[in-house]
């Protein structure tokens, strides 16, 4: 943690500024990406803090990133994980906002120096989808598609996993906003379907445009995909504690484990990796990891099982938050740590806050992340991950970004907008390879 000492006279400002219903007014800026669905997801969170906060005010400042201005290259070209996320890390550690909202498989394993997973909020599907041209609204089977149909999409994780499993498919790229890209569908008559995160098209309310929702057996989908992260500085306990509010953990168990498997293998979403997680009876956590080569005729597998430890009883069973519980003042200065363990919450390793008493859980969910990504690496994963880099397919840019560079022109929103803002392999037959192992 990074220390924050607060004075004997903020604390007595604290105390004197709250409102007759014990919390503190004050208001929030929240960093969102100009796209509709970042701007819905953004609001999605203000949403639940609001139920729990009814007198905070929040002010939502958009910034566009270089993932939504370079529209003309598939992502494997231009880079990986932060491209939507590095000018919203500048303003937050910036102090220009309290949090950034993000679609978690945007962010980087490796998150910079300074900056935490201050919730993660409840997963919605994770699985992928499929859009269809009206043509082929009937369609209920990528198998019945005509030989040749062309599928967009920019996910090379897709085309491997496609390509693999209907080798008849052909993929093109697509880039832009879901707008932009189901727009392309219906009118550039250049592409028989496209694939997309089942998440943000149902979030946005167009989930009757699905023609099928895709399983384990056809793809194993991104890395913390369908499920939102709210980014905050370390030690910001005033924004922590009233973010722990929202926080749900049995999501964050999932995504400690998939994205423990893909930093240990330097992956990104320029690489194809994929992931499939379940938690059955807030219990048992299974991890499924797969690493293929750029065409899909290369594939590693590994799956484990691991039995969760109960939640411990909190540490301090006379749990306070001082900064939104009512009636209550501060009334020693406390550094940010200390603050923030009295509420039994605490910084996971892996860089997300959580509860104390899930803190073993937490543990056996990252362990359970590298014993699968140790065992794909076993059997080969490096090589086949230097191969599809080596081919100029995939770029390794899982690296935490620099908070010091590029300065974004913010945009103040006061209210709601009703529109978004202005491989190879070295085989020499074609028979596929596959290698895997499956461990509890």
């Amino acid at each position: 943690f990074k220390q924050i000492n607060l004075s004997s006279q903020m604390a007595n400002d604290l105390s004197s500024t709250r409102s007759d219903c014990g919390t503190l007014p004050r208001v929030i800026n929240v960093g969102s990406r100009c796209s509709e669905l970042a701007l819905c997801q953004t609001y999605l969170v203000i949403d639940l803090l609001k139920s729990r906060n009814s007198n905070l005010t929040f002010n939502v400042i958009k910034m566009s990133t270089k993932g939504d201005e370079i529209l003309d290259k598939s992502l494997s070209k231009i880079g990986g994980k932060s491209l939507f996320t590095k000018e919203l890390e500048v303003a937050l550690a910036d102090h220009r906002v309290d949090f950034v909202v993000h679609s978690l498989k945007d962010l980087p394993t490796t998150l910079p120096p300074g900056l935490a997973i201050g919730a993660v909020i409840k997963r919605h599907d994770p699985r992928d989808c499929v859009v269809l041209h009206t043509k082929h609204r009937a369609i209920t089977r990528l198998s019945a598609l005509p030989a040749g149909s062309v599928l967009g999409t920019s996910s090379l994780r897709r085309v491997a996993q496609l390509s693999r499993n209907y080798p008849q498919l052909k993929f093109e790229n697509i880039r832009g906003n879901l707008n932009t890209r189901l727009r392309k569908l219906d009118t550039d008559n250049k592409y028989d379907g496209i694939v997309l995160a089942a998440a943000g098209i149902e979030r946005l309310g167009w989930g009757e445009r699905v023609n099928m929702f895709l399983g384990k057996q056809d793809m194993l989908y991104a890395v913390s995909q369908g499920a939102m992260a709210v980014e905050v500085r370390e030690g910001d306990t005033e924004t922590v504690s009233m973010l722990s509010q929202i926080s749900h953990t049995p999501t964050a168990i999932r995504i400690t484990a998939e994205r423990t498997f893909m930093r240990v293998l330097d992956g990104g979403c320029s690489v194809p990796i994929g992931t499939w997680s379940e938690l059955d009876d807030d219990s048992q956590l299974t991890l499924s990891g797969t690493v293929l080569s750029c065409d899909g005729s290369e594939m590693l597998f590994s799956e484990r099982s691991d039995l969760l430890p109960p939640s411990l009883p909190p540490t301090h069973l006379c749990s306070i938050d001082m900064l939104h519980r009512p009636g209550l003042a501060i009334a020693d200065p406390l550094g940010g740590r200390e603050l923030l363990e009295r509420n039994n919450i605490v910084l996971h390793p892996t860089g997300i806050y959580c509860n104390s008493h899930d803190m073993q859980r937490f543990d056996v969910a990252q362990g359970c992340g590298n014993m699968i990504a140790e065992r794909l690496e076993a059997m080969g994963a490096r090589d086949v991950l230097r191969r599809a880099r080596e081919s100029g397919s995939v770029i390794n840019v899982n690296q935490a970004p620099s908070t010091s560079n590029h300065t974004p022109t913010p945009t103040v929103l006061e209210k709601r907008p009703s529109e978004e803002c202005v491989g190879t392999s070295n085989n020499n037959d074609n028979s596929p390879t596959v290698k895997r192992t499956r461990t509890s």
